[in-house]
């Protein structure tokens, strides 16, 4: 997802979002007198206003140097913070009547901040700092202590300071607020919004003194939403209802276009999981919020809140240092290992929002809802990159992708949809939640019943296919039973696959839905399971193949065993000519486990035909393994035995034990155990080599001569590397180094002595298998 400008789909909402200004400011500042503010310290008694420095003095000489936040650490880094601080633990401010006075200031701090009315802004008082010559605190941004805490509040104490400054942004926009004239007899209440970073410019002289609260805001879990022009909501309305009307491509197949199923609009401000209310919006988003709550209710849309995570990839270049409070100076607070600041961005080439923490309507916690965002279901008024992120980390040049840079951003959504759409969404997010919902319902609504069915069934798929619940595929096999409609109740178990069939009940239910619709059917859902081509290994469903034919048989139907003869013969010739194509390529020397997926995939196919009673994959196979031009390998069909031995069952074993294929490697292993054992002078490799080109046509007579067991080879680098490559694939037993002398280098061959160790183990383990095959032909148990 590219997030980072607006989706031309959602644009038009974006647009007539746009147009609402945000009421009120993220920070501003409110001169008043002391009128009812008395302060006493411990250690240094009452606090007289002005603060003189002899009392500025004594108040640093009790306070400590103050501490800040990074993610769950608290540090200590005169760098980035230098001030002193004394803890609420030793202040005493009586509450009557300086309660009184501040909550009369703090009714017109609300009212610019844009907070609604029939809420009420708390004080809760933190610390109180004390800056002196020289002392500062770099850009930050204030933790959110409580639930309900939307804004910070500095009460600058009135004494002789200059500098100090307080600088406060907010996505770009800055305010700062200097010392004023009043400040010498007077209070400065300096409030902003708690996602604000702010920093305090260094003192250029005496001491600026300050109370620092946190601002909570109570009142009613909902509130009455913000009033909007009844033809801004008009227009809103009109959009949303093209937003839900127009077919687009989606994320899950962008060849199916159909209208989007959501609206997500990311809000403005950042909020935490513990900040997160209906009632606690800020400015502008109250106020969209408001508009898109309106909007919903005349559309019957569904609106809900969540977190959201953002995930953006940028191009960038080095260089180039983004300052927070204007120019390019600004370093950021983190500078941790990994990240950096110090580039520029230049365009965006990726970005995911992922949803979390749900709200409903009414405020409560919702869950069972799918998080991750599509393309064209994501609308938004501020982009991310206008955001400051949580994390970042840069990667210098990558090839053919540059200096790229990863953001991440914490920021919120609201989430509508037509109420008609909520099925459908909760059944992505739960696909077990939705087959249990549609076995819930009675019998005779089947209208209903297939009309959700349909409804879910283009992005089914997607999310079906990933339910991990093992009793998940009966469950839906045994609701698709109430699906009249052949097409439908394929497309509805589809997604599960035939690996899921493991578990009887599942395969009971899938031979019902073959009675019930046909052998064409049957064939038709097998091969869209089967459909998938398997680059290395049989298929994941190939050993659950004989349980499989094994139950359509013994269902005694026609339309069934029907499907499983076909469905035999076709992974009959399939597990054949996957094999083919195998044994095409090099074999290792004396490599007894070559081929060991081929071999699987043909046991599994001869199980099932045993399970079926089906003689004709039987003959098929044994042809393909002992009368095929050209031979196959003699441990191909060795491994092939092996694996049919180790799966049994007891018919499958009789039926081997009868067979051409089992008295042919009888034969052939009675030969080569019963030959005299190498003798210590020999020293030929019998090992064919694929590779025709006269340079292996050489080294094969080296590796068949039996008296040369050394070789010195002027060749130039790339036939060097060609023989290098050729010895190395084929695990032969011979040492090969380059001799850098002369030109070409010399490549030096040596045969090593685990030729004759090799062998011997080898022998060992194809004597071993022959008792095994001998007792499979005498019908004897095997171990």
């Amino acid at each position: 997802m590219l997030e980072g400008v607006a989706p031309d789909m959602t644009e038009p909402i974006a647009e007539v979002l746009r147009l609402l200004e945000d009421p009120g400011t993220f920070a501003t500042r409110l001169n008043a007198p002391v009128d009812g503010l008395a302060i006493e310290v411990t250690g240094v008694g009452r606090v007289r206003l002005p603060i003189a420095v002899s009392t500025a003095e004594k108040l640093r000489k009790v306070a400590r140097p103050a501490p800040f936040g990074r993610r769950d650490q608290t540090l200590h880094d005169s760098t980035v913070r230098n001030t002193w601080e004394i803890a609420k633990s030793r202040l005493k401010i009586p509450a009557l009547p300086w309660k009184r006075v501040l909550a009369a200031h703090l009714r017109a701090i609300q009212h610019e901040l844009g907070l609604p009315d029939d809420c009420q802004l708390k004080p809760v008082l933190d610390k109180m700092l004390v800056y002196e010559r020289g002392q500062f605190f770099k850009a930050h941004q204030d933790s959110e202590k409580s639930d309900q805490m939307v804004a910070s509040l500095v009460v600058v104490l009135p004494s002789e300071y200059s500098g100090g400054s307080l600088a406060v942004e907010h996505h770009g926009d800055k305010k700062l607020f200097h010392r004023v004239k009043s400040q010498s007899k007077g209070l400065s209440l300096l409030a902003f919004y708690a996602d604000c970073h702010h920093e305090v410019r260094p003192v250029k002289s005496g001491f600026r003194v300050a109370l620092t609260y946190q601002l909570v805001l109570e009142g009613p879990a909902r509130v009455r939403p913000a009033k909007v022009q009844a033809d801004t909501v008009d227009r809103l309305s009109k959009a949303i209802r093209a937003h839900f009307a127009v077919p687009v491509a989606s994320g899950y197949s962008r060849s199916d276009r159909r209208p989007p199923e959501r609206l997500v609009y990311l809000l403005d401000h950042e909020y935490t999981q513990r900040s997160l209310s209906w009632s606690h919006l800020k400015r502008g988003d109250r106020l969209r919020v408001g508009a898109l709550q309106a909007a919903a209710e005349r559309l019957g849309c569904e609106c809900y809140m969540a977190l959201a995570d953002v995930h953006e990839v940028w191009g960038c270049v080095e260089g180039y240092s983004r300052g927070r409070f204007g120019g390019r100076s600004w370093e950021p607070l983190e500078d941790t290992s990994g990240e950096a600041d110090d580039y520029e961005l230049i365009d965006l080439h990726d970005s995911t929002v992922v949803l979390h923490q749900w709200l409903d309507a009414s405020g409560n916690a919702a869950g069972g809802l799918r998080g991750v965002v599509g393309d064209e279901e994501l609308c938004f008024t501020k982009p991310s990159v206008e955001v400051d992120p949580f994390k970042s980390e840069y990667e210098g040049y990558q090839g053919n992708y540059g200096n790229t840079v990863d953001r991440w951003y914490h920021r919120a959504a609201l989430v509508m949809w037509p109420r008609e759409n909520s099925f459908v969404l909760r059944a992505q997010a739960s696909p077990r939640w939705a087959v249990e919902e549609l076995g819930a319902l009675p019998l005779a609504a089947t209208a209903e019943f297939e009309a959700k069915v349909r409804r879910m069934l283009p992005s089914w798929a997607e999310h079906a296919g990933h339910e991990e619940d093992a009793t998940f595929p009966a469950k839906l096999m045994k609701v698709a039973a109430r699906i009249e409609d052949a097409a439908l109740a394929r497309g509805f178990i589809a997604p599960v696959g035939a690996h899921r069939l493991g578990q009887r009940p599942t395969r009971l239910a899938l031979i019902a839905l073959i009675e019930k619709h046909g052998i064409g059917w049957g064939k038709e859902l097998f091969t869209q399971w089967t459909e998938v081509r398997h680059w290395q290994g049989p298929p994941d469903w190939i050993p659950l193949l004989s349980r499989i034919c094994g139950d359509l048989v013994a269902s005694d139907h026609d339309y069934c065993q029907a499907v499983a003869k076909w469905l035999l013969e076709r992974e009959t010739k399939a597990v054949c000519e996957r094999s083919a194509e195998a044994l095409k390529s090099q074999q290792a020397w004396l490599d007894l486990d070559s081929f060991l997926d081929e071999a699987t995939g043909i046991a599994h196919v001869l199980r099932a035909a045993v399970a079926s009673g089906d003689d004709a994959p039987v003959e098929h196979v044994s042809t393909f393994l002992t009368g095929g031009r050209p031979r196959l390998p003699l441990i191909f069909q060795v491994q092939v035995l092996q694996q049919c031995c180790a799966m049994g069952p007891r018919a499958l074993h009789a039926t081997l034990a009868r067979s051409k294929l089992c008295q042919r490697v009888i034969e052939e292993l009675e030969e080569i155990v019963g030959a005299p054992p190498r003798g210590r002078a020999d020293w030929s490799i019998e090992h064919p080599l694929r590779c025709g080109c006269k340079d292996c046509e050489v080294l094969s007579r080296f590796l068949n001569s039996s008296d040369q067991a050394e070789r010195d080879w002027a060749l130039n680098k790339q036939r060097r590397r060609h023989i290098h490559g050729v010895l190395d694939s084929n695990n032969l037993p011979v040492r090969h180094a380059t001799l850098r002398r002369g030109s070409p280098f010399v490549l030096c061959l040596r045969k090593d002595q685990s030729l004759f160790s090799r062998e011997d183990d080898h022998r060992r383990r194809l004597k071993s298998m022959l008792v095994r095959f001998e007792a499979l032909a005498r019908a004897e148990p095997l171990d």
